[in-house]
């Protein structure tokens, strides 16, 4: 007699804004897997609310892992964005309140290792935090050119300076991007994230947008944990990245999660920017 095959485990998605905890749970649903989602207030949108789910505010650790346990989940994989919390936003509950003094001097450290400390206590209480490109390989930025448009001889001089301006802010847990124009570094980010950064690069460099020019570069920081808080590049950080006069991005390959590639592409072919995503030996070459 035969063994039936063992059901495969329950997904938990813990979800923050956009489109992509969406893509997340069709994925996984694909597979046979079920799915439950708890959408973090303030980030996450009604439209998760087509899957069994439930919310929870920041701060209440205990209900959020709670929900997972009671909704049978085994898994549980971290997506779509969401701003950096300020304290005062936290509404902890009893679990939340024994954890903040921790938390408090992760934050103070930099996002990533707030981050951790969430995986880690998730882990402590049985949870199995997976990547979010183990449910849907789509994900992750293939190497490439995926637009029309590619990078010359300066700009790929651009890219080169703007890795190294993000590998440095990166090892010390500030930022994951950085724009350079011309070999000047003219932003890199801060806590505010990637959207401030360019609404900062338009501000301050007017001139831009007669003439596309300078780089976006974003990559993990070097010492991350890679199942959480990759870059990611969506339509509207290809818009972000136009309106404020820049003649491209450039990701590494199998380091950025990328909402859609298609249509993503279509939108910087149409704004004219190029996208291209680098192999990760381009890393080594600069870190040397």
């Amino acid at each position: 007699m035969m063994t039936p095959a063992p059901s495969p485990r329950k997904l938990g998605i813990a979800a923050g804004g956009g489109v992509l905890p969406l893509k997340l749970a069709e994925a996984a649903h694909a597979q046979g897997r079920d799915v439950f989602i708890v959408g973090l207030k303030g980030a996450a949108g009604p439209s998760i609310e087509v899957w069994p789910h439930d919310w929870v505010r920041l701060g209440a650790m205990g209900r959020f892992v709670r929900l997972f346990k009671e909704a049978g989940c085994e898994d549980v994989v971290f997506i779509g964005p969401m701003d950096r919390p300020r304290l005062r936003d936290i509404l902890p509950d009893f679990q939340g309140l024994l954890l903040m003094p921790d938390f408090i001097k992760r934050l103070k450290v930099g996002d990533d290792a707030l981050l951790r400390g969430v995986v880690e206590y998730l882990e402590r209480n049985g949870l199995n935090v997976v990547a979010a490109e183990t449910i849907l390989t789509s994900l992750l930025a293939a190497e490439g050119q995926l637009t029309e448009r590619h990078p010359d001889a300066a700009q790929e001089a651009d890219i080169d300076m703007a890795i190294r301006a993000a590998l440095d802010i990166g090892s010390r847990d500030i930022g994951q991007g950085a724009v350079v124009r011309d070999g000047q570094v003219i932003a890199l980010e801060d806590v505010k994230g990637t959207d401030a950064m360019l609404f900062r690069v338009a501000a301050e460099y007017p001139d831009l947008k007669s003439g596309r020019s300078g780089v976006l570069v974003k990559l993990p920081k070097p010492a991350q944990d890679r199942r959480v808080d990759l870059p990611t590049i969506g339509s509207r950080t290809v818009e972000r990245a136009a309106m404020a006069g820049l003649a491209g991005i450039a990701v590494e390959a199998g380091g950025a999660i990328i909402a859609d590639t298609d249509e993503i592409a279509g939108v910087a072919n149409k704004l004219g920017l190029f996208i291209t995503c680098f192999p990760p030996s381009r890393l080594d070459r600069l870190k040397s």
